[in-house]
């Protein structure tokens, strides 16, 4: 029988780097960690931190090629002992003066049983890249962190071995208990390089055996087996049932649904822990092990007021955390008290006890609710430097809302404490020493109003401003936009931490990576308050690139990195330049890691190698779907609406009904992808639908550098034949061939080329007027060009920044296409913050169709609108022209004929959007808006008839954000609404009008 295994964390480690007890390094941690040196006496102070903790162990690291035995003997410190700074001292002095090494680094990592102490000898080795060959099934990313990869580390035989440990449980802890781990040292001496292979061999998956529940009490023990195999746990991803595929991520969830369980049953303090699993190799059977201390049965009870099960399980932690700790139900108290403060009882008080009952302990909050009020106003006295404007952003004590009947305010003693900090921290960052904020409450009959006093006291002001240090860049350079500190400025701690974050963000971008940046202050004329600043910088060396070196690329060629990570030798290296550089990489969406970092740390070097590691995703993706369907083409036509090819949906009458049809058959779905063709980060993808009443076909070709330049393309071939509309049959083939360009480093504008060429056919048409007969057969042959710039903040949900597009094609006959005609699209939209959190949204959509050579335009490029995102004092696609369609259920017999209006489409489209977006104090996200939209379709381009056709739609609505942007509620009234169209209009949609 196997052993039990624990739970391992790995735990972060913090490197400090010395150069032979003279200078300092950096940390090494990782590539995203900023390296900043130390003077001497700062390593001194760092040295001393350690002195008297025990070291955990003592290594010889960075070479591969030298006898650790004949240089151990050199060390004076030794694993076990306390941490000595004179015996490190020694230690380096002794090896330095050995002969055979060149210089020696010290690195010192706290780990959890003491102090690592690394000897890392020069010139020295680095980690490179590190794979995993058979260990495929888990993702290359989670090994990277399970094996706890030390980016711009040195190679260390220790950390090899670590490892490898750390894999061999990782495999075990996922249900593979007889996995080995090996490794393999590959050495790139030309490069200071040690790239490592950890060969994994997985052996057998092992099966859930049985589950054993360590310390239950008999009663519950058969109970809580049963929960665990129970449908619900099925459903939350639980169960543990015997024979079933052996889950990590099942055993890891499973101890914190058993502790709700043993919290259903009353068991309140209950604690579990997952022990571990004891494998069988005979039977590849795991036996998992729960340790359970169900502690005394525990009631709470809610005494003087009335709370819903559901809120009272939300508000007391002792429903969520197993134990019955003091803390755990004094929080629990502040949680009733702030709930019931919030809604009205401002004065409401909540007292707990806790004591012994015949079948356990009972929890008792009394709760007394007092009288209920009105939060009336929110007041700041004493603010006399600060307008109420630039401090109430910062009160989260809210007044009654719009509607009081729904709101009573939102006051707390949590939150009037959270509001004075805010504002005592908006003080301090404006230079005030020493502020002082308290709140008040007056309560006038069933009124309060919160009352904000502030006492600024005195004010920190610069007297004098000094800047040293920057001897190779001036000030200019390092503050582009000004400083925050100056002559006559407030002094605080937040602008000084501004002005560093500035000049460090410049320093880094021009390659000096070691920059370090000193503030200090001093008193004139023993003022406290009155000061002369002054900006110590130490620039340390500017690091270029040497070479670029790339590591784990297999199939994908040179030339694509290159291309993509845009950095060359001999140029700044720069930490915005290698993330940026990573961030292209992952876009590719060829990779599945990619890291962009220094060779090693940056100390004194003024010119380090760049490597580029990468692992690649796999190259070959299927997908298929088998299945039999069978379809009951409706005569009711579902939905009561169609949509042809093209054209915009419309409304059939509830009178109309077809024949019915019910067919049968075999339905697939087949998709191939292969990434990374050619080694050059281009796909192809293949899919195909073969069904009884649709067949489809499509293939798509993308190139992310079309021969090498800066072009993006992509190829679309597709075609389809679809009845499963019983109205109609349709047939089209496409042809689309796409490139697109970045115009700018920010990505803000793109400029897009295309052609495309399209053939539909619509057969079978019981409703003929829907679409005239020459609009029924139609090819196109477009050449196309389109020009974006957007610099919206959030494009879902847009609170400032600007949008514009304008996209122009033409189809001509010469190259294929039925008609000659150009079509000009364009927007501009624009999104301002203004006071209060309020958001000035305005666009404006223009577009033009226009027919040449006695030509037309189909009615599937004509012009619509109306509707909850363009014109809302319309229905959805009720702007412009529109026709009478007779619609018969059977064409002979005029009595089953009813009369709908469809749109006809124009070839000039107006349209001019304003809306203020208010955020509504009552409930985050919250938030109601008061529009205007104007415009419409015009039938010829053209003023003919644009003031008579005009429309104005003013409207209010709701809006309530989410993740996937604001859910909208509008109300919109059109001021001259066409006959035989509503003037006001209601449209629930998810997302911005625009």
């Amino acid at each position: 029988m196997g052993s039990l295994w624990k739970r391992h964390f790995p735990c972060g480690v913090l490197v400090v780097s010395l150069t032979a007890a003279v200078s300092a390094s950096a940390s090494a941690q990782d590539a995203a960690t900023k390296q900043t040196p130390e003077t001497a006496p700062e390593v001194k102070q760092v040295l001393s931190s350690y002195e008297g903790q025990r070291v955990a162990a003592v290594e010889l690291a960075g070479r591969t090629d030298i006898d650790e035995s004949a240089l151990r003997s050199l060390l004076a410190i030794k694993p076990g002992e306390p941490f000595s700074r004179a015996k490190i001292d020694e230690s380096l002095q002794a090896l330095k003066s050995n002969g055979t090494i060149n210089d020696v680094r010290l690195e010192i990592r706290p780990e959890t049983d003491g102090v690592r102490i690394m000897f890392v000898l020069q010139p020295a080795l680095y980690f490179g890249i590190y794979t995993f060959p058979g260990a495929g099934k888990f993702p290359y990313s989670r090994l990277l962190q399970v094996a706890q990869y030390p980016p711009r580390g040195a190679y260390s035989p220790i950390d090899v071995a670590n490892t490898r440990d750390n894999l061999t449980r990782f495999f075990q802890q996922h249900g593979y208990f007889q996995a080995g781990v090996q490794s393999q040292l590959h050495v790139d001496a030309e490069h200071g390089l040690v790239n490592v292979d950890y060969h994994v061999t997985l052996d057998r998956h092992a099966k859930f055996g049985n589950v054993i529940l360590d310390g239950a009490p008999p009663t519950l023990k058969p109970k809580l087996q049963g929960d665990l195999q129970s449908i619900c746990a099925r459903l939350r991803g639980v169960a543990i049932r015997h024979g079933k595929s052996y889950s990590f991520r099942t055993v890891e969830k499973a101890p914190q649904y058993l502790e709700g369980k043993l919290i259903d049953d009353h068991y309140l303090g209950g604690r579990v822990e997952l022990a571990g699993a004891e494998y069988d190799p005979t039977t590849n059977h795991a036996d998992v092990h729960f340790k359970i201390d169900p502690g005394s049965p525990a009631r709470v009870k809610i005494e003087g007021a009335h709370l819903w099960s559901w809120t009272q399980h939300r508000l007391l932690p002792v429903y969520e955390q197993a134990g019955l700790d003091p803390e755990i139900i004094q929080e629990g108290r502040q949680n009733l008290i702030s709930y019931f403060q919030s809604k009205g009882y401002f004065e409401a008080t909540v007292s707990s006890d806790t004591h012994s009952a015949p079948d356990g302990e009972d929890i008792v909050y009394r709760v007394t609710e007092g009288p209920r009020y009105k939060v009336k106003s929110v007041e700041i006295d004493g603010n006399h430097t600060l307008s109420d404007a630039e401090l109430r952003g910062h009160i989260s004590v809210r007044k009654v809302g719009f509607i009081p009947f729904f709101s009573h305010g939102d006051f707390s003693d949590r939150r009037a404490k959270e509001s004075a900090s805010n504002l005592k921290k908006v003080y301090q960052a404006a230079g005030f020493s020493d502020p002082s904020v308290t709140s008040d409450v007056k309560k006038t009959g069933g009124d309060i109003v919160a009352i904000f006093r502030v006492d600024e006291g005195p004010r920190n002001i610069v007297e004098a401003l000094h800047i040293d240090g920057n001897a190779t860049v001036p000030l200019e350079k390092l503050a582009p936009r000004g400083l925050q500190l100056g002559k006559g400025q407030p002094y605080s701690s937040k602008r000084v931490g501004d002005d560093r974050n500035q000049v460090m963000a410049q320093y880094l971008r021009m390659g000096y990576l070691n920059a370090n940046f000193r503030a200090t202050a001093s008193e004139v004329d023993k003022d406290p308050h009155r000061l002369v600043v002054t900006y110590h910088i130490t620039e340390g060396p500017r690091v270029t690139i040497h070479s670029i070196v790339t590591l784990g690329a297999r199939s994908t060629r040179p030339s694509l990195i290159k291309k993509t990570v845009r950095m060359k030798p001999e140029a700044p290296l720069r930490e915005d330049e290698m993330f940026s550089a990573e961030s292209r990489l992952y876009n590719l969406g060829i990779f599945d890691w990619a890291r962009v970092t220094p060779r090693r740390p940056i100390t004194t070097q003024t010119s380090e190698d760049l490597l580029v590691k990468l692992h690649e995703s796999k190259e070959n993706e299927i997908r298929y779907g088998v299945g039999f369907e069978v379809v009951n083409r409706d005569g009711s036509i579902p939905g009561g609406t169609v949509a042809l090819p093209g054209l915009p949906p419309v409304g059939l009458p509830s009178t109309f009904r077809t024949s019915e049809q019910t067919f049968w058959g075999p339905r697939g779905t087949f998709q191939y992808t292969r990434h990374n063709f050619r080694g050059l980060g281009e796909s192809i993808t293949i899919a195909l639908l073969g069904a009884r009443l649709v067949q489809r076909a499509g293939a798509t070709y993308t190139d992310p550098y079309l021969f090498g330049a800066n072009w993006s393309s992509s190829l679309i071939l597709s075609g389809e034949r679809n009845s499963e509309n019983p109205i109609f049959t349709s047939r089209f083939g496409d042809t689309g061939f796409q490139v697109r360009r970045l115009l700018n480093a920010a990505g803000t504008k793109t400029l897009s080329l295309r052609y495309g060429y399209r053939r539909t056919s619509l057969t079978n048409l019981l409703i003929p007027d829907l679409v005239l007969p020459e609009d029924r057969q139609v090819h196109l042959s477009t050449l196309a060009a389109a020009y974006s710039r957007d610099t919206r903040d959030n494009p879902l949900d847009a609170t400032k920044g600007t949008y514009q597009t304008v996209d122009f094609d033409i189809n001509l006959r010469p190259i294929g296409s039925s008609v000659n005609f150009a079509r000009l699209r364009a927007q501009a939209s624009y999104y301002k913050k203004i006071n209060s959190g309020i958001i000035w949204a305005n666009s404006a959509r223009v577009g033009l169709a226009q027919p040449f050579v006695s030509s037309r335009v189909p009615v599937s490029e004509l012009f619509f609108s109306g509707g909850g995102s363009t014109l809302r004092g319309f229905p959805l696609n009720g702007a412009g022209p529109q026709r009478t369609v007779a619609v018969c259920s059977n064409p002979a017999d005029t009595s089953t004929c009813t009369q709908i209006q469809v749109p006809e489409g124009g070839r000039e489209l107006f349209i001019v959007n304003s809306e203020f977006r208010i955020p509504v104090p009552i409930k985050k996200g919250l938030g109601v808006a008061a529009f205007y939209d104007g415009g419409n379709v015009f039938h010829s381009v053209g003023f003919s008839g644009f003031g008579s056709n005009y429309s104005n739609t003013v409207g209010v609505g709701l809006r309530y954000k989410t993740p996937v942007g604001p859910i909208r509620v509008d109300i919109g009234h059109n001021l001259n609404a066409p006959p035989g169209i509503s003037a006001t209009q209601l449209f629930i949609t998810l997302g911005q009008a625009f």
